[in-house]
């Protein structure tokens, strides 16, 4: 294993980054992952991930403002907040395209801007392009990816391009113009994503940290030189850290919750191999480890890249699963660790070793999108149900969500239903109701210190965001608990506040009839309920 720095690899070896331009056969290369990888976006209307269909409900919102039915429930209130990605481009995008063609052209910035961050970063790195970091599509699929978080993965891939940008001009000792291109860039992933700035810290941080212990291997550090890195580093994101402090996220002291399990922990490490199928999630974990294992003396390592890693390792054996409203911490941090792996490595082959693993991988991209695909088509009967209960529904009604007893967190009759350890997928299905019936629904994500979006005065105590559907046999007690009106406060009344309750992922055999709900449709996933006054 030689740094980035090292020679040149050895006679009768393929170095997987053979040009500095990219060739026609890496471009076609591309191409292809590109259109595998999009095949389940053509499949179904709304794909199965978790908070999707609660973000593509606000977009659709902020792209109609003047709706005569949902500005009486919902404002656009845009601020000095952080995670606006997603939302400017959908609220523009949702203007020009139908809502479900638009929705899922964002989801494919969210599946393939992390691909392309790591292409982008190993070319900066390295100064060449490589066919290992196409085989980052093996990672499109991801457990964050299924999770929904749509900001977090467009920052990252843009985190990972900005820092390349850094690094090449540091290489190059324009360190001026590194710090320009810095205070730019750091306002961009800021509003992109939080997290965007931070791994764009860590990558430029670790890739200046390695310089300076070369040079003090060299001996030729001075206390200057490391004065003016940390001055350099300093400025680069100190426009991220003004507009933190200034946003309304920054106020209040933080509230990490507990931190997980060691169980938990191992678990979320294979977030970036993750899929809502086990064997399939353990099987690219060992192949991809496996690999890297095997090629492990012909790699050569960006210098930084071991310095993040460790970073990345201290930070995530502290980290807690939430903190100042951001949700699955851990989780991500595993997201980042996964990409690194194809950004700051590169292995070097044999003519026939580079070709096995060419068709090695191909195969395991294509398993996984059949996989998708298969699950994405079983999902349309999912929406079949979930859609016949909503067209009960009428414009401007109050709608609670409600779901059936579980086994646990992460049960589920249908595999696209759960990501397993992690967490259930269908809980945010319903906000469907608001973009297909204008109907409120007490979920949306409507945070102004987070999203640039607030509940109307007459809703809010409706409204719970962030929240989840109740348990349907909570609504069979006269009185709800102190903790569950803590977990959702519209249980106090919501007898007389809401006009019918849905049920989703009811039991086989459907539990009795809590007073004052009268059955409406029924269906194996979704069941409707009038509530009599």
């Amino acid at each position: 294993m030689n740094s980035a720095a090292a020679d040149r690899p050895q006679e009768g070896q393929v170095d997987m980054s053979a040009q500095r331009g990219p060739s026609s056969r890496w471009l076609l290369t591309a191409l292809a992952l590109v259109v595998v990888l999009a095949i389940p976006l053509f499949l179904v209307d709304v794909p199965p991930i978790l908070d999707y269909p609660n973000h593509l409900a606000r977009y659709f919102v902020l792209a109609h403002p003047g709706d005569p039915v949902l500005s009486q429930m919902y404002l656009p209130r845009w601020g000095l907040i952080p995670n606006l990605g997603m939302d400017v481009l959908g609220a523009g995008l949702l203007r020009l395209t139908d809502v479900h063609v638009g929705g899922r052209i964002l989801l494919a910035f969210s599946l393939f801007a992390p691909v392309a961050g790591v292409v982008v970063f190993s070319r900066g790195v390295f100064g060449e392009f490589s066919y290992w970091p196409l085989a980052s599509g093996t990672l499109a699929f991801n457990g964050i990816f299924h999770l929904g978080f749509m900001n977090f993965l467009l920052g990252l891939g843009l985190a990972f391009a900005a820092a390349a940008g850094w690094i090449v001009l540091r290489r190059r000792g324009e360190a001026l113009a590194a710090v320009a291109y810095a205070v730019v860039a750091t306002p961009v992933l800021f509003f992109c994503h939080l997290f965007g700035v931070l791994v764009f810290a860590l990558l430029i941080g670790a890739d200046e940290i390695a310089r300076l212990a070369a040079s003090r291997h060299a001996g030729k550090l001075t206390a200057a030189e490391v004065t003016r890195t940390g001055i350099l580093l300093a400025i680069a994101i100190s426009p991220a850290v003004v507009l933190y402090l200034a946003a309304p996220l920054a106020a209040g002291a933080a509230a990490p919750a507990p931190i997980a399990g060691v169980g938990y922990k191992l678990w979320t490490l294979l977030t970036p191999f993750m899929t809502t199928n086990i064997s399939l999630t353990l099987w690219t974990t060992v192949i991809v480890i496996g690999f890297l294992a095997i090629a492990w003396r012909g790699t050569r390592v960006s210098p930084g890249v071991w310095i993040a890693l460790g970073i990345l390792a201290m930070v995530y054996l502290m980290a807690p699963s939430e903190i100042k409203g951001g949700t699955f911490v851990d989780v991500r941090l595993g997201m980042i660790v996964g990409l690194l792996f194809f950004a700051g490595f590169r292995p070097s082959l044999s003519p026939r070793q580079a070709l096995v693993a060419g068709v090695i991988f191909a195969t395991l991209i294509g398993a996984r999108t059949i996989y998708i695909a298969a699950t994405w088509i079983d999902h349309r009967q999912t929406l079949a149900e979930l859609r016949g209960a909503m067209a009960q529904i009428a414009p401007a009604s109050r709608v609670m969500i409600a779901h059936g007893p579980r086994a646990s967190g992460t049960y589920a009759e249908r595999p696209e239903w759960a990501l397993p350890g992690i967490s259930r997928l269908d809980g945010q299905l319903s906000a469907l109701m608001v973009i297909e019936q204008r109907a409120s629904w007490p979920l949306l994500f409507a945070d102004p210190a987070q999203q640039p979006m607030e509940v109307t005065a007459e809703f809010r105590s409706l409204s719970q965001s962030p929240g989840g559907p109740v348990d349907f046999a909570w609504l069979s007690d006269a009185d709800a608990p102190a903790a569950r009106l803590k977990q959702a406060p519209y249980l106090k009344s919501w007898r007389a506040d809401f006009d019918a309750v849905l049920l989703i992922d009811p039991p086989a055999l459907l539990p009795s009839t809590p007073e004052g709900l009268t059955p409406v449709h029924a269906a194996p996933f979704a069941v409707l309920y009038r509530i009599q006054h």
